[in-house]
């Protein structure tokens, strides 16, 4: 019998590709878990305990980056993200959302499974234990512990780094924020702009790379206009002709009146 030699969750939502990323890591030794939408992903995270994820970015709902960033936040699992989008702004992006990896497809097998034999290695060696660490004393157990540096930081350091205000939501972000309250997916925004998905996706985003130049500003007007976002600022109405010409014509009639009184 085979020993199972890690779980793999497969986040892809193209079934095809899941099937067959799970086929292949499966003739490897491992064990796989595929699912095909981020939610699903993070709701199963804590149940599945995988060893590693393969995560795709570009997905309905939610993208990769997004995901990546949730489960960052709550597990210390590995993270290869797998996608066609090969751009050095793509794979820093993916880099700074928590990835430990980044691969492109087309890829080959035997490059995946160093790269995930890789990760689980960098895995296995930060959660074993330093030589260096010894066990506190049982006489030292009632000792209080020294303060942090967080806890040690001065009044006047404290106050050099005030909290940051949050910047305003850019328009990407004002996009999917209004895409979300409406509840649309952006399957169903794809219907009514005519637009594809990922090319809306890559919009709410702000990866303007990767719609093509001659389509980007027709698409986002036309998912804008659907989601009702103004692209502009309302800008203040220029005076008409008659709110100027009325006070000239007041002025001109006592200027009048006065010359002729005087005179």
């Amino acid at each position: 019998m085979n020993t199972i030699r890690a779980t793999i969750m497969v986040v892809d939502d193209d079934p095809a590709i899941s099937t067959l990323i799970s086929h292949q890591l499966r003739s490897l030794g491992y064990r796989t878990v595929c699912l095909h939408d981020g939610l699903q992903a993070l709701q199963q995270l804590a149940i599945v305990q995988p060893d590693l994820v393969l995560l795709d970015v570009m997905m309905p709902h939610m993208s990769g980056w997004d995901i990546c960033r949730q489960i960052r936040a709550c597990s210390q699992a590995p993270i290869i993200l797998l996608t066609a989008k090969d751009a050095d702004a793509d794979v820093i992006n993916g880099l700074n959302a928590g990835a430990d990896d980044y691969v492109t497809k087309p890829y080959r097998i035997a490059q995946l499974h160093a790269r995930i034999e890789a990760a689980l290695r960098r895995s296995s060696q930060q959660m074993r234990p330093h030589p260096a660490t010894h066990a506190v004393p049982a006489s030292d157990s009632r000792r209080p512990s020294s303060p942090s540096p967080a806890a040690r930081q001065t009044p006047d350091a404290a106050t050099a780094n005030p909290p940051v205000t949050p910047p305003r939501l850019r328009l990407g972000a004002t996009l999917r924020e209004e895409r979300l309250r409406r509840g649309v997916s952006l399957y169903q925004a794809e219907q009514v702009c005519h637009v594809r998905w990922d090319y809306l996706q890559a919009i709410e985003q702000e990866q303007w790379e990767y719609v093509p130049r001659s389509r980007r500003l027709p698409a986002v007007r036309a998912y804008a206009a659907y989601l009702g976002v103004p692209l502009r600022s309302p800008q203040s109405k220029r005076p008409s002709f008659a709110s100027v010409a009325a006070p000239l014509a007041a002025v001109a009639l006592m200027l009048v009146v006065v010359v002729i009184y005087f005179f």
